[in-house]
């Protein structure tokens, strides 16, 4: 058996790497030219269950290199108001969670490094360079992929983990079209070095923080400290690309992540947004959130303007019922979702362990149309959970109900001082039902 992977983001590659350790003949397709066309510097947030699923999938040697590359570990979700106060903060350690432990805890992890990793040892399975538009069926039932160069590739298998605007997905599952939620994010980084720091409560720099804001606002803020070498170095894989070593910058140094949140219109039409620079989408942040406190405004009129952009927030429905076969998806492909339940990557990491499981399967003798379709529906059940959760959260946060937003700020602070309900939030947080030992 032969299986075509289409894209090689976090969900392609973590199947491949799955793929090739169980002795399933695998090559990656992907558009990029090369390797570093695309050096995408934000955080990664990889959670306990996505932590688990991408063990499952890689070689140890290769999973070690992801624990050792990862940034300094995280162990809580903070709330705070636009003013800085404090609402509760929900910290791992009081579960019993071990942020030092293998699997079951929370990672921070630069893009570019996790796709170094996930890229360790493929090889010449993965072929850069490969636009996919479209594929066929041959006689013997095989799949071909077509490429925008005029190659192709024929296989007994073909993913889909070609992201949002995925084209496998539009041919295989037309109905199956991502939605614009109307709601945007703009985001920033601030080196951590000098004020920075300074400038934040301390359980910014052990986790996430939210900023609860009235007028339709909220904000999303998280510290990625890189680990070091006896020396001071960043273990961040970073090796010389040949390029202007300031696109690294993100790749070395610590820094603050910052998003503002909102429906698009608080920010003007469209075309508008579209036509502005990097500047003055931080000038317009600036005077929308205006009256958070002095230090967040701080952060984000430091922000070098090379890393201020605009991301639409886009989600996905559940498609109804299909007859499967040899072509499936995995990931942002069929199930997009806004980032504010922190579980895309986790999701597509979860994806890819799962149809790595049904293939190997099907290379031991199961039936392959049985087994692309079990995965199907586990991947369905388990993905749009996600959505809903990432949905309400977006929904919840860009409302601009001032009511229904002071009633969370209360239960947030009734929470922090309820030491039951608060460890009850936390396990939920951490994927547990109830507290456990790492």
């Amino acid at each position: 058996m032969h299986v075509m992977i289409i894209g090689a983001g976090i969900g392609g590659l973590s199947l491949a790497q799955g793929l090739k350790q169980a002795g399933v003949d695998v090559t990656v397709h992907e558009r990029d030219r090369t390797r570093t066309e695309r050096l995408q510097g934000y955080r990664i947030h990889v959670a306990p269950y996505g932590c688990r699923a991408l063990n499952a999938c890689l070689p140890a040697d290769v999973y070690d290199l992801f624990v050792s590359t990862s940034g300094q570990a995280n162990s809580t979700l903070a709330f705070y108001t636009e003013k800085l106060d404090e609402l509760i903060t929900l910290d791992t350690t009081e579960i019993g969670m071990d942020t030092d432990h293998r699997t079951d805890t929370f990672r921070s992890v630069s893009r570019i490094t996790f796709r170094e990793v996930l890229l360790a040892g493929l090889g010449d399975i993965v072929h850069f360079g490969r636009a996919f538009t479209h594929y066929t069926h041959e006689r013997d039932g095989r799949v071909t992929a077509h490429f925008s160069d005029g190659t192709r590739a024929t296989g007994d298998v073909l993913v889909g983990a070609d992201g949002t605007n995925s084209a496998v997905r539009t041919q295989y599952l037309p109905q199956a079209a991502h939605a614009d939620t109307g709601a945007v994010a703009v985001s920033g980084k601030v080196p951590l070095g000098g004020d920075a720091a300074r400038l934040l409560p301390r359980p910014f720099s052990t986790g996430g923080a939210m900023v609860l804001a009235p007028g339709g606002y909220f904000g999303f803020l998280a510290v990625h400290e890189f680990r070091r070498d006896e020396r001071g170095g960043a273990l961040s894989l970073s090796p010389d690309f040949g390029i202007d070593p300031q696109l690294l910058l993100d790749n070395t140094t610590d820094y603050v992540m910052w998003n503002v949140l909102a429906k698009r219109e608080k920010f003007g039409d469209r075309k508008a947004l579209a036509a502005m620079s990097a500047e003055e989408i931080r000038t317009l942040v600036l005077r929308s959130v205006g009256t958070w406190h002095p230090h967040l405004l701080r952060l984000i009129e430091e922000s070098d303007t090379g890393t201020v952009s605009v991301h639409a927030l886009h989600t996905s429905r559940r498609p109804k019922p299909w007859a499967p076969g040899n072509v499936t998806v995995l990931g942002d492909a069929i199930h997009a979702m806004p980032p504010t339940a922190g579980a895309g990557a986790n999701a597509a990491v979860v994806d890819a362990e799962l149809l790595c499981r049904r293939l190997v399967a099907v290379a031991e003798g199961q039936e392959l149309a049985a087994a692309v379709g079990a995965y199907e529906k586990d991947m369905l059940d388990h993905a749009f959970t996600k959505v809903a959760a990432a949905n309400r959260n977006l929904e919840q946060g860009v409302a601009d109900n001032r009511l229904a937003l002071a009633g969370f700020k209360a239960f947030l602070r009734l929470a922090g001082r309820v030491g039951p309900i608060r460890r009850k939030m936390t396990a939920a947080m951490a994927g547990q039902q109830s507290p456990r030992s790492a």
